[in-house]
């Protein structure tokens, strides 16, 4: 697997409220995931498109329609700020929201979130609970695909080889 990079905002230094076009900004011109966190937990994490559609189709490779993903209770978030934190908590689909050249875009899930600049998404913020299970997914994914080419390869390396008692 790749090395992961990120940059990691810290709630109580960023702007109130987050100043999302800095950050897709970062994210768009870095090309890594910016993860916004408070007191040292993440919370969300910024992703440019490209890293978000990798890691969904590494994923998702088993599943034939949309997994949910687990997420954590509702009651758990009821003592929380009222002022934005960087946390995705379900949305009810609104107009877009416009940050300098980005629009964001509630997804009909009421918690992923798109960036778009000029019609094309560049960025996707997640849950830090969501990014950690697609991660985790992809990467076991990953590392247990062969294509067909490499695992014809890999047969016929296999039938070269000597029984094992015989070696």
């Amino acid at each position: 697997m790749d090395d992961v990079v990120k940059i990691v905002v810290e709630r109580q230094y960023a702007s109130n409220p987050i100043d999302y076009e800095r950050l897709v900004s970062l994210v768009e011109s870095t090309d890594e995931r910016v993860v916004l966190t408070e007191g040292g937990v993440p919370v969300s994490v910024l992703f440019p498109a490209g890293v978000v559609a990798r890691l969904e189709h590494w994923a998702r490779a088993d599943f034939a329609t949309p997994t949910p993903i687990p997420q954590a209770e509702e009651g758990e978030d009821a003592n929380e700020p009222g002022w934005d934190v960087g946390r995705l908590r379900i949305e009810p689909l609104a107009n877009p929201r416009e940050y300098g050249p980005y629009t964001r875009y509630v997804r009909a899930d009421g918690r992923r979130v798109s960036f778009v600049r000029s019609g094309t998404v560049v960025a996707v913020q997640l849950t830090a609970d969501e990014a950690a299970w697609l991660e985790d997914r992809a990467m076991h994914k990953r590392q247990g695909y062969m294509d067909p080419k490499q695992a014809a390869a890999f047969e016929e390396f296999l039938a070269r080889q000597p029984p094992v008692g015989e070696q």
